[in-house]
């Protein structure tokens, strides 16, 4: 058996309005991005939400005595899956087909596997952020994630690109780039990212969407998505306010003009699902106006 052995081979990820985009990393760590579905051997890609930390967050260690760790350098926990190549012969103390949940910034000594089989024993690994939650819609005091007035382009189950688990209760208003955004709820900074400028009708682009994804303390994720390039005034690991600024709207990653998404979500044990929620007992709905927090 090898010191340090990962098939990360996968991850597909979200359809939009022109067709799906595909998400592979390689087992050398190389990173692409496709919108022709290839099925990675030998293990089936999996759909996640393409606006997730770079797999990289989460590293794998599976050492020459059996040894197996999960290394978390995120700010939030993560609930990983596990995939092997060989599914008998393997001697475990815990079942590994069952999600296993890392905490944020260590490394789990996971279990000692030993494989008695022929051939090597190979791992792959699939995370998503967050731990379980069976909650199924957020009432709580959301408040709209900006200040002013914005007109909704986009509610549940939009037609043009919300139809799938991470985004299908989600919302997209319409707003000039530079808007401030401000977090709906109290929370911490779990990941974000903020790097990449400008914007494009490729669907492949919708991988290179800034966002700020905030956790907080039941267990849901609020998610502000296409912001303006370096202008997140938050970092990971922060504590935030309700109300607080987090960084400027913008028309970033696969847009076809400047918005805000928002969305709720929280991880079903597998990957991110979005969740109904309303503002202040308002429910998005495409068309209406929204009026945002006042200062």
């Amino acid at each position: 058996m090898r010191d340090l052995i990962t098939m990360v081979s996968l991850f597909c990820a979200v359809s939009v309005h022109a067709g799906s985009v595909y998400k592979y990393v390689d087992a050398n760590g190389v990173v692409s991005y496709t919108d022709q579905y290839a099925r990675a051997q030998p293990f089936n890609p999996v759909e996640i939400e393409i606006w997730e930390p770079d797999q990289d967050a989460v590293q794998l260690r599976y050492t020459k005595n059996g040894n197996l760790y999960l290394h978390n350098s995120l700010y939030g926990p993560v609930t990983v899956t596990l995939k092997m190549n060989r599914q008998d012969n393997i001697i475990a103390h815990r079942n590994l087909s069952q999600p296993i949940v890392v905490a944020a910034r260590t490394e789990m000594f996971v279990d000692q596997v030993h494989y008695m089989g022929q051939g090597e024993l190979e791992f792959g690994f699939h995370f998503s952020v967050g731990t379980p939650s069976d909650i199924q819609a957020d009432h709580s005091l959301l408040r709209a994630p900006f200040r002013g007035s914005f007109q909704i382009s986009q509610a549940f189950n939009g037609g043009y690109s919300h139809n799938l688990p991470g985004n299908r209760y989600a919302m997209d208003i319409a707003m000039p780039v530079g808007t401030p955004i401000l977090a709906a709820k109290s929370g911490t900074v779990l990941d974000m990212r903020d790097s990449y400028d400008g914007h494009s009708a490729n669907p492949a682009d919708r991988a290179r969407t800034n966002y700020i994804r905030l956790l907080h303390s039941d267990g849901t994720m609020t998610l502000y998505a296409h912001l303006k390039a370096q202008s997140g005034v938050v970092r990971p690991g922060q504590h935030v306010k309700a109300g607080q600024l987090l960084a400027l709207s913008g028309n970033t990653g696969y847009s076809t003009g400047p918005h805000l998404h928002f969305a709720v979500q929280r991880n079903d044990g597998a990957r991110l699902v979005s969740i109904p929620f309303d503002l202040q007992g308002i429910v998005p709905q495409k068309g209406i106006w929204l009026a945002g927090q006042s200062a």
